[in-house]
């Protein structure tokens, strides 16, 4: 089994790189079922291509470590530990694993190092990096990320109702273990190109969740995205699926940081 999920996350590498400013049409409504059959109308995406925004990146992630566990850490601009901030952690695909501290930081991480993010969202922006030969969700993954959490709750003053997990790939499987796991503790997880266990979606019910997939992944299959998504909302779960029809797996998370209301949808959930 193990073999088995390192071809199939190993094989998203052969990808190709062109990153798409522009999505194609998407389908985020919040219908009773999402059939696996779920399709959208494709439009030309680069007669409505728009202009790359202006971006400038100020201050670079700082390094830590808690037991194992390596991670990289943003810290809000004109950070005052007098005050409550936001927590998000963000869980890296199997090809960014390692323990360089480094390449965790290749997709996403400059999202939130954007002035226009850093302004509107002051937070705390966690990447931890897995090492090579184990899973985000397997006993070691939980296990870190964790104590990393706890590491984190000791050391800054964080918004106990205002903490978040996403990944993408095999951080997406981990953000559906990590959120079973520890059912009251996130009050949003984006989850792009991955799958979790249907049979504990019961337990991950409590959070707002965002759900993205590529039609075309040939990695993991957009049917598990759908088949999460109607597992969560049959237990009550407020679920947004976004399917792109023409991305692959690599695709699905550049598509998805591109979303224009990413970062809003994210940061303005509270736990209930």
């Amino acid at each position: 089994m193990l073999l088995f999920l390192t071809a199939v996350f190993i094989a998203c590498d052969k990808e190709q790189e062109e990153i798409y400013r522009t999505p194609p049409p998407v389908i985020d409504e919040n219908p009773s079922e999402i059939a696996d059959t779920t399709t959208v109308t494709e439009t030309d995406t680069a007669a409505n291509e728009t202009p790359p925004e202006e971006v400038e990146y100020n201050d670079s992630y700082a390094y830590g470590k808690v037991g194992e566990l390596p991670y990289r850490y943003l810290l809000p601009r004109d950070y005052d530990p007098a005050k409550v901030y936001p927590l998000l952690i963000f869980l890296h695909g199997i090809g960014e694993s390692g323990t360089d501290n480094e390449r965790q930081l290749t997709w996403g991480a400059e999202i939130f190092q954007r002035d226009s993010i850093r302004t509107r969202y002051p937070a705390i922006v966690v990447f931890p990096q897995c090492k090579r030969d184990v899973y985000w969700f397997e006993r070691w993954g939980m296990y870190h990320l964790k104590m990393m959490l706890d590491s984190l709750n000791g050391n800054y003053e964080i918004d106990p109702t205002r903490t978040y997990i996403a990944g993408l790939s095999m951080g997406a499987y981990g953000t559906y273990a990590m959120v079973a796991e520890h059912p009251d503790v996130f009050a949003a997880a984006i989850a792009i190109s991955g799958s979790g266990d249907t049979k504990k979606s019961a337990s991950m019910k409590k959070p707002s969740w965002w759900i993205f997939a590529g039609e075309k992944d040939e990695t993991v299959p957009s049917g598990k995205s759908k088949s999460m998504a109607n597992a969560l909302k049959k237990h009550g779960a407020k679920v947004r699926l976004t399917i792109y029809p023409t991305a692959g797996h690599k695709e699905s998370w550049e598509y998805a940081f591109n979303e224009p209301d990413f970062c809003y949808w994210m940061f303005t959930k509270s736990r209930r």
